[in-house]
């Protein structure tokens, strides 16, 4: 009579299996929506207000008058002069 020895095989975890194949596939779905995928385009009607942004984007701006009036209202000093002290004691091996 012979003995015959196997190893008992382990069972496969379906589970485990199925949790990292969805997690696998939400991975690859979401790199091809953010790096593949070409974003439909949106056609817009401009609104009339925006149109106005033309002239607005053509006007001339004068920065030595707003140079100016930012000076006038900004010219006060609120500095403070600091007197930086000596750091330590006079003395060290004084007792406290």
């Amino acid at each position: 009579m012979a003995i015959i020895v196997q190893e008992e095989k382990k069972p496969i975890n379906w589970f485990n299996l199925i949790i990292i194949a969805v997690f696998v596939v939400v991975l690859f779905l979401g790199m091809y929506f953010i790096f593949f995928k070409k974003p439909e385009l949106v056609e817009v009607v401009v609104p009339t207000k925006l149109q106005s942004l033309g002239q607005i984007s053509q006007a001339q701006l004068d920065p030595g008058s707003t140079i100016d009036t930012l000076n006038k209202y900004f010219s006060k000093n609120f500095s403070q002069t600091v007197t930086i002290p000596t750091p330590g004691r006079s003395n060290p091996f004084l007792p406290f």
